[in-house]
């Protein structure tokens, strides 16, 4: 029956070992024991963890400060489950388990790990995204305008709507969009604020079928950019015939683009986390699936 060592150090985490049939295991602070206890009170070469049959033992290996087993100094011992074992100041509990329950506590070690970068990921990018739909309304309350929506990407190609008033996400994609694509694709192309009132007078849209079709008085668009980077982009309108862009209304849009731009520095950064957060579970238990493919292999 295969076995754990979970070894237990006064000042840092417990580490614990998988241990299988027919095999042995040389324990002790030597980067080449199979079961390393790297604390300086270990020797080099501190014991052995040997199978006969489906019994385990433990074999004092003339280490300097012994070998313990339930508090008793051993030389040679036949090991039972849930032994407490010593070699020197790092207590070791030893435990018997099934392939099955080996099995079980894999499973449930990734799924704590899944779980807990799936609660992170889920909180940060909520937390972002509220962050996001404050943002843009507070924009339209103080600029009075009646649409808008934030787009993050690094491309033109790549901007996906991350927070919308007055409009859904899905129209952004289908011919009946309630905005104007071309602004964007200006501010884009300029890396500066497009704005137009009474916008079928302005001679780069007023040809745009948006503009004609969907009666745009007035619009804002404003490209995010970090060190010169496109990072998103801010879309604002209005079909109020009245509505007029003010300097103080361009000022409000650049301040809230501005806030919008960190919280969207911050959305590419939670996501360059989460990516490192992936390869967490493979870090933790690369060296046990080893010995795991190494056994696999063997049988």
């Amino acid at each position: 029956m295969p076995a754990r060592i979970t070894a237990c150090y006064p000042d840092k985490p417990a580490k614990e070992s998988l241990l299988f049939e027919d095999l042995q295991y040389q324990v002790g602070r030597d980067l080449d024991c199979e079961v390393r206890l790297n604390h300086p009170s270990v020797s080099r070469k501190h014991a052995r963890v040997i199978t006969k049959g489906d019994q385990w033992y433990l074999k004092d290996a003339e280490s300097s400060n012994g070998v313990k087993v339930n508090g008793k100094s051993i030389s040679d011992h036949l090991l039972s489950a849930n032994d407490v074992i010593s070699l020197g100041d790092i207590e070791c509990l030893f435990e018997l388990k099934t392939k099955q329950q080996l099995d079980a506590i894999d499973a449930h070690n990734q799924w704590r790990i899944q779980q807990s970068r799936k609660n992170y990921n889920e909180l940060a990018r909520k937390s972002l995204l509220e962050a996001l739909d404050e943002q843009l309304y507070s924009l339209l309350n103080l600029t009075g305008t009646q649409r808008g929506l934030v787009m993050l990407g690094n491309s033109p190609e790549s901007l996906m709507v991350c927070a919308s008033k007055g409009m859904t996400r899905k129209e952004f994609h289908e011919k009946s969009f309630e905005g104007s694509v071309g602004a964007m694709q200006q501010a884009l192309k300029q890396r500066s604020p497009v704005l137009a009132m009474d916008v079928k007078l302005d001679h780069n849209l007023a040809a745009r079928e948006s503009i004609q079709r969907k009666q745009i008085a007035a619009l804002a668009c404003i490209p995010l950019l970090a060190n010169n980077n496109l990072v998103g982009i801010v879309y604002t309108d209005s079909k109020e015939a009245n509505k007029v862009l003010t300097e103080l209304d361009l000022e409000i849009l650049n301040l809230i683009s501005d806030q919008i731009k960190i919280n969207s520095e911050a959305i590419v950064l939670q996501n360059e986390i989460s990516a490192i957060l992936n390869n967490i579970p493979e870090h933790i238990f690369a060296e046990q699936k080893l010995i795991k493919e190494q056994i696999l292999a063997v049988h």
